[in-house]
């Protein structure tokens, strides 16, 4: 089996150019926890993922161990949407991810598992030297033709 007989051909995607904030729309419409991003003519670009928010959302002075009940109390939901605040007019080639992997469609379904079974949430199905974005494959996606 190739990827082409699993991949999701119209993948959401946002473009490079948009501002975070409409990144971050489609994600929480969507209920998806990465996006793949691409260029306007539709190269792939990167992946954002809703880890990037995490990092976001995270206090500057969080440190690394556990935060104290006083802290954790005194904070408010303002508090936490002003971190997001600042960050939501810059572009997404800002934050995509572009150390991904990528397969082509005609590449093994078994060589895209590998990828998967490493924890990839979803792996770009691109075409050519351009890299042209033609698709996307999960494990979702290849759970979906499963026949219960």
């Amino acid at each position: 089996m190739l990827c082409r007989h699993y991949m999701l051909t119209h993948p959401s995607t946002v473009l490079d150019t948009d501002p975070l904030s409409d990144a971050l729309q489609v994600m929480v419409r969507k209920h998806h926890q990465e996006i793949l991003v691409v260029t306007e003519d539709g190269r792939w670009a990167g992946e954002l993922t809703s880890f990037v928010f995490s990092r976001l959302l995270m206090p500057a002075d969080a440190g690394e161990g556990p935060t104290s009940a006083d802290v954790a109390t005194a904070e408010t939901a303002a508090d936490v949407d002003n971190r997001l605040l600042p960050y939501l007019g810059r572009l997404v080639a800002d934050f995509a991810d572009k150390d991904i992997p990528t397969v082509e469609p005609d590449t093994p379904l078994t060589d895209a598992l590998r990828h998967l079974s490493k924890g990839i949430l979803r792996l770009p199905v691109v075409e050519g030297p351009e890299q042209k974005l033609v698709g996307a494959l999960s494990s979702l996606t290849i759970l979906r033709r499963f026949q219960f």
